[in-house]
């Protein structure tokens, strides 16, 4: 009998206890995988699929340790051959290091580029699309990062990045459109980065390129909530803690029942309910003593705050009531 505390203990529960065998002969005994990693998706997005009331950023979802990234500096040695409507350059001094998924742009034209091939060690560069500045043989120009890839397991980060150059300041994560609007890459500097915006799951564009030198480099740490792996009917034990991972065979057990056309779907549906309820709860509470009630939530400066969201106030300071 199922003990809650692997996935194949999940399995098993929701087989037997909807009338199917749990030796691996069942119709349903591959969807039931499936119906576990469908319920469990639904939870750590914070349970609203399953309770429009819930939305939580769970406390078991919360990486062990900080993520760091290591901002490179941006490279200008040497000159670039470049030419019109073409997308190769070559380069006068060849780069260690592949340059492919850094920006390009020479000094004296506008357009930015992406290098979508370098080889490391080679002087030939090319771009993702053709070069539209006038053919210049000793063209001056620089290579600068601005995107970078996260961890693979991250779902979302938690609070803003936390560089300790420059002051400390927080890096605020803010839209892709108004990151393009307020930090053109065209007029992009170097230095602490002050927003950054998410370009896909796992990957980060910033506001500034880093360093102005090889030896330059910048430190962030980002704390984030992780993507738990996908269950299967096997020994792994599920992010998910024990005790809650009833509430997970409930789900799946309503979804088996659901395509059985069995009435007790909505019975074992409303069971789930009430249990992620009851786990919202001591999710809330956990946070509340532990001080994190905004837990899971990027907070903006005050000066990115819409100001009629802020209390009003005399010139000296003085909170105006109403």
């Amino acid at each position: 009998m199922a003990n809650y505390t692997t996935s194949q203990d999940l399995v098993n529960d929701v087989l037997t206890r909807g009338h199917e065998l749990s030796d691996g002969t069942s119709d349903f005994d591959t969807d039931v995988v499936t119906y576990l990693n469908r319920a469990q998706l639904g939870i750590i997005r914070g349970g609203a699929e399953l309770d429009p009331e819930v939305d939580e950023a769970w406390w078991w979802l919360r990486a062990d340790d900080q993520a760091v990234l290591t901002l490179n500096p941006y490279i200008t040695t040497g000159t670039i051959n470049v030419t019109n409507n073409s997308a190769t350059a070559t380069l006068s001094a060849t780069q260690a290091t592949s340059m492919t998924g850094r920006h390009f742009k020479v000094d004296d034209h506008a357009d930015v580029f992406i290098v979508s091939a370098h080889t490391g060690g080679s002087d030939t560069v090319t771009l993702e699309s053709v070069y539209t500045g006038d053919t210049d043989t000793t063209a001056n120009y620089k290579f600068f990062q601005l995107d970078y890839t996260l961890a693979t397991d991250l779902l979302y980060m938690s609070q803003p990045m936390t560089p300790f150059q420059d002051g400390g300041n927080q890096i605020i994560g803010i839209d892709l459109a108004e990151l393009t609007r307020k930090w053109p890459r065209q007029t992009a500097g170097s230095g602490v980065p002050k927003n950054f915006a998410m370009i896909s799951d796992q990957a980060v564009r910033f506001s500034h390129y880093g360093g102005t030198s090889a030896t330059d480099l910048i430190k962030i740490d980002y704390e984030y909530m992780k993507l738990p792996s996908d269950l299967a009917d096997d020994s792994t034990v599920p992010t998910i803690p024990r005790e809650y991972l009833p509430i997970l065979a409930d789900w799946a057990l309503a979804f088996l029942y659901a395509a059985k056309d069995d009435a007790k779907a909505g019975d074992v549906a409303a069971l789930a309910q009430r249990g992620l309820r009851a786990m919202a709860k001591e999710n809330r509470r956990r946070m509340v003593r532990q001080g994190g009630g905004a837990f899971g939530k990027i907070q903006p400066r005050m000066n990115q705050v819409h100001k009629m969201l802020r209390p009003l106030r005399t010139e000296s300071g003085l909170i105006i009531s109403g």
